[in-house]
């Protein structure tokens, strides 16, 4: 125990060495680094969150979180492991996030301290949601197999590497020529973000079998997989049945009309409810 307050008490030291706290002036000067440091720490962090790299940086600080107790109960081989991994730690780092990096940069560059669109962006994605609850019904009623991603705040950047780009308006009727039969694009998935269609022919993670219904293929699997590690919405039309499902945090809700998909996407995509902050600082 002595150990440990005696590591502490270094570890305080050196800290309020670091600072300089030789006079009010810098008390001053070190107040506002802190807090422009936790500023930038927040912004980078919502950017983050709003990526699969969120889960990578929660073990990330657990780590650090055990290096510290490692460092104050003297755990000779914990740190010893952990200090050769932190010491290329930020090279893995820049590694693993490297499209997180450039999106990182990218917003800094196009930031807008208030954004007046919000309004007039969820107009568009009702309509958005209109057209795609019309394609469905029709390609439910003539069994053509459909699989289409709402991206929502993470970013499923990997995924649309893996399709072609189309960057057009959501209609209904492209969307049925998309998963028209012997189509070029009719296999994978379309993924749309508000009102735009990113790509098509995507190709999904698959959900392990034991989290999908065997009598459920492929299609499900997919529609399964990429909720699971990404907050998405995707709707599914079965090839075999018609029948209509709706994807979400790694569970399927099936058997839906046209009427009730459109009300869970109008619910569950509608951005309304967080337009007053957004408009105050966009995120």
């Amino acid at each position: 125990m002595q150990n440990v307050i005696k590591t502490l008490s270094g570890m305080l030291s050196y800290i309020v060495n670091l600072l300089d706290l030789s006079s009010p002036l810098r008390y001053v000067i070190t107040a506002i680094d802190i807090i422009l440091v936790v500023a930038i720490i927040v912004y980078i962090a919502k950017i983050i969150k709003k990526t699969r790299a969120g889960q990578i940086v929660k073990g990330v600080f657990l780590l650090l979180f055990i290096y510290v107790l490692a460092k104050l109960f003297n755990m000779v081989v914990l740190t010893f492991l952990l200090d050769n991994f932190m010491s290329y730690g930020i090279i893995l780092l820049i590694i693993v996030f490297q499209p997180e990096l450039r999106n990182v940069f990218e917003k800094l560059g196009r930031n807008k301290i208030v954004d007046v669109f919000d309004m007039d962006d969820n107009i568009l994605v009702k309509h958005a949601i209109s057209e795609v609850t019309k394609a469905v019904e029709i390609m439910s009623m003539k069994q053509i197999g459909a699989l289409i991603v709402f991206e929502r705040n993470t970013k499923v950047s990997e995924v649309l590497r893996e399709g072609v780009p189309l960057n057009s308006k959501v209609t209904s009727e492209l969307l049925q020529n998309i998963f028209m039969p012997r189509t070029p694009l009719h296999d994978g998935a379309v993924v749309i973000s508000r009102s735009e269609i990113l790509a098509a022919k995507c190709i999904l993670p698959l959900a392990s079998e034991v989290s999908v219904p065997k009598n459920l293929g492929t299609r499900h699997r997919a529609a399964v997989g990429i909720t699971e590690i990404s907050d998405a919405l995707v709707v599914v039309v079965s090839e075999e049945t018609g029948t209509i499902s709706l994807a979400e945090g790694g569970k399927l809700t099936r058997d839906l009309t046209a009427d009730s998909l459109r009300e869970l996407l109008d619910k569950k995509l509608d951005r309304t409810k967080n337009n007053v902050i957004k408009n105050i600082v966009r995120k």
